[in-house]
């Protein structure tokens, strides 16, 4: 059977190995959270050349009918 500083010990390691695996994480959710913001603004952008791009459609087929 371990004895009480053996035990504070493991314990102690156990904190700290917790608390690598939290920082960890928390520096995984924030690359995640950041490719999401690019992949946000890409698709923003896309959509936005797709409307730009009907709109300019629509006026050209308008003049054309006239």
């Amino acid at each position: 059977m371990a004895t009480e500083p053996e035990l504070r010990q493991e314990i102690a390691d156990e904190r700290r190995k917790l608390t690598d695996a939290v920082a960890d994480l928390r520096e995984e959710i924030g690359e995640a959270t950041e490719r999401g913001k690019q992949i946000g603004v890409a698709a923003g952008a896309v959509i936005g050349a797709l409307v730009a791009l009907r709109t300019a459609l629509k006026i050209r087929r308008h003049f054309q009918d006239d």
